[in-house]
């Protein structure tokens, strides 16, 4: 992780400041700052640096400023707001280290002028400093305003330019009006900067999976597969996984050990933790990893709620009117069997509401079947206290996938799972006897309602407070109409999903799920292959296997 020294003065309000404290607490900014340093202590931008913990250091003198910056050690300085002028055993100590905000449109040369969008030139500002540089876009009848964000040389003014801001002048424009819309830009344009030095994409990575079973195998294959992955630890990982030399397993450490985890980010030097694992994300760890400064794809607790808690999804698919079976959420036993009593002949699944390995379903073709069903909700200890009773919907099943970045998705891929343990359809619930993918039955019009489903998903979990990042899993059903319904969402790739639609990715996945964590999801490409996974179980699963493992 980078580290930033941040520079001010008593200019100015310290937006600046803020704006890029803002991006580095949000993770926008992959970053720590060590220290904001004043060359003064009535600067307004050190309330920001209190408020939000961190180190201040007052230079009143420029000549003592090298020696600060050599006990913080910054990999990059940004200035904003600061007086004094930089010293050059400074800019020499820290070559295209030191960012500075201009209010003026610098050249890529010095010979050269920057065109407005309209094509007209545009105003350096050389010289001038904030209301000075807005009022000479004003007295010059410039079309545009802009500032720049460039790398400090020991040239005046001018440096390489890491990013511009543009702002249409309007007629009335004062300086007070047009000074605060190109504030903001201003703001946007330092964190692009800092974010385009910061989270540049490693090329000698270390991965961490959470994740032990074929969903995985195949997560490590497709990262080991990236030209930035040099290695990738899983935890608990499997033995088929250690036949290459570039993973690492640990099979002793629990997906819910929550310190043993962070513990190895710190021994192993993890770059990126890719959280796939359920219950692990129910238990907090992205929560924690992510405090711990670490990069994590994979949602929060908060988010993943979506997942381990069936009867909370259900009335959050009501409020947003995302189509679902009707359902019932009952907290003992009694209520459910009255409930029963009170309906009609017909078709259930009764589920357990928080996790059950996949295993929680039990579909019951009567009433007395339910009644059965219901009763046995205990088995599954505390996933099982609260649990639903819905109406079964017969149709063809699906699973869909789409990679989330807090606000918006692109959807990867769909595959069948099979979830029965039998042929046709027949027997317990597994966490997936196999898949294949791409299905036939996503077709057009079935993907346009598949689309609006996630849309009205990650839009309300933004506006419930519980914005979603990682992959979001959407089990569905066709009726014999052709409506979508949600059957679940979860959290994570499925497993067996993820073995099939993996491969067919032609995106390197550490790219594409290290700028979805910055915000920013690339392109999807795929490749046209149809594939088929089959999974292998011992003896009596789900059910009693105990005499096959020993």
């Amino acid at each position: 992780m980078k580290r930033i020294a941040i520079l001010i003065s008593n200019v100015g309000k310290g937006s600046n400041l803020q704006a890029i404290v803002d991006a580095v607490n949000s993770k926008k900014i992959n970053a720590k700052i060590v220290a904001v340093i004043s060359d003064t202590n009535d600067a307004i931008g050190l309330k920001h640096a209190i408020n939000n913990k961190i180190p201040i250091k007052i230079c009143a003198n420029k000549k003592d400023l090298p020696q600060v910056l050599k006990r913080l050690k910054p990999d990059y300085i940004a200035l904003a707001g600061w007086k004094q002028i930089i010293l050059d055993e400074v800019i020499e100590f820290y070559p295209n280290q030191i960012l500075n905000l201009h209010p003026g449109l610098i050249p890529n040369s010095v010979k050269s002028k920057v065109l407005a969008p309209d094509g007209t030139n545009t105003l350096w500002n050389k010289g001038l400093l904030a209301e000075k540089a807005v009022q000479n876009f004003l007295d010059k009848k410039s079309t545009y305003a802009g500032s720049s964000i460039h790398l400090l040389t020991k040239e005046f003014d001018f440096g390489p330019v890491l990013e511009r801001a543009f702002e249409k002048i309007k007629k009335n424009d004062t300086v007070k009006t047009l000074y605060a819309r190109l504030k903001n830009k201003e703001h946007e344009i330092y964190i692009k900067a800092l974010q385009k030095l910061t989270n540049a994409i490693s090329q000698d990575a270390a991965v961490l999976i959470i994740d032990g079973g074929g969903r995985a195998h195949a997560l490590v294959n497709k990262y080991l597969q990236s030209k930035h992955v040099k290695r990738v630890i899983a935890i608990p990982g499997n033995d088929l996984m250690t036949l290459s030399k570039n993973v690492k397993t640990y099979p002793q450490i629990k997906t819910t050990d929550i310190k043993q985890i962070v513990n190895i980010c710190k021994k192993e030097n993890v770059d990126l933790v890719d959280v796939a694992q359920d219950d692990a994300i129910a238990a907090g760890l992205v929560d924690t990893l992510v405090k711990s400064g670490l990069k994590v794809f994979g949602p929060t607790k908060a988010a993943g709620r979506v997942e381990w808690d069936k009867a909370w999804a259900r009335n959050f698919m009501k409020k947003f009117k995302i189509p679902h079976p009707a359902f019932k959420i009952c907290k003992s036993q009694k209520e459910g069997v009255e409930f029963i009593n009170s309906q009609r002949e017909g078709t259930w699944y009764i589920k357990a509401a928080g996790l059950a390995a996949g295993k929680g379903a039990l579909l019951a073709s009567s009433n007395s079947e339910a009644q059965d069903a219901i009763k046995q909700m205990k088995k599954f200890g505390n996933a099982g206290r609260i649990f639903l009773i819905e109406k079964c919907i017969n149709g063809e099943e699906f699973s869909s996938f789409a990679i989330v970045n807090g606000k918006k998705f692109a959807i990867i891929g769909h595959a069948q799972d099979h979830k029965t343990v039998f042929d046709g359809n027949v027997g317990p619930n597994t966490g997936g006897m196999g898949c294949s993918s791409p299905p036939m039955v996503i077709t057009a019009k079935i993907g346009e309602q598949i689309k609006s489903i996630f849309q009205k998903t990650v839009g309300g979990l933004v506006k419930v407070g519980r914005p979603y990042l990682g992959m979001l899993y959407l089990g569905g059903i066709i009726d014999k109409s052709g409506k979508v319904f949600v059957i679940e969402f979860n959290a994570r790739w499925g497993d067996p999903e993820a073995q099939v639609i993996l491969p067919s990715v032609k995106n390197d996945l550490f790219e594409l799920v290290t700028q979805t964590i910055l915000g920013k999801i690339p392109k999807i490409t795929k490749d046209n292959s149809y594939r088929v996974v089959v999974t292998a179980a011992s003896r009596g699963y789900p059910i009693n296997h105990s005499k096959v493992i020993g």
